[in-house]
């Protein structure tokens, strides 16, 4: 008997922590995710402008997936000019596993897993996955990126 009234009640806390869950907490989360979808918009469109809004070109650094920093904003735009221009088009870009944790009103994570293809100009197709985190921030109003780390999965034939 005592052990049915405690399931009850642990069943019951676990029920109230639903019901007590934060809106405003998910209604950031909601925020960060719609500046993600268009950031993963801009990337399919391969559109260099909608993209670099996403940033916030003050604060921003970063972290390559080859272990290299990206110090500021002017070292990243380099990377995404060169790669952009050397795609004809998007295959496929799909973002698995996305998750984001919001640390206050105005700083937020999130973490992903992606897979992506790519037609390049010179006819190759290059097909890649890994993971990338990124942190938001909207002292400046808006959902910016401050910070991404980018990691890749190796492929099938590296050993």
């Amino acid at each position: 008997m005592f052990k049915n009234k405690f399931i009850l009640v642990i069943f019951a806390l676990s029920l109230s922590c639903l019901a007590h869950a934060n809106p405003k907490r998910t209604g950031l989360e909601k925020e960060v995710l719609a500046s993600f979808q268009s950031l993963v918009e801009a990337s399919k469109r391969l559109d260099t402008k909608s993209y670099f809004q996403h940033f916030d070109a003050d604060k921003f650094i970063g972290l390559n997936s080859d272990g290299t920093n990206w110090n500021s904003i002017d070292e990243l735009t380099p990377v995404i000019n060169v790669g952009f221009s050397s795609i004809q088009k998007v295959n496929y870009l799909e973002f698995l596993n996305v998750k984001v944790s919001v640390i206050d009103d105005y700083t937020a994570i999130l973490v992903n897993e992606f897979s992506q293809s790519v037609l390049l100009k010179n006819g190759t197709t290059y097909t890649f996955s890994g993971g990338g985190t990124q942190v938001w921030s909207k002292h400046s109003g808006q959902w910016k990126l401050v910070s991404v780390s980018a990691s890749n999965k190796p492929s099938a034939s590296t050993p």
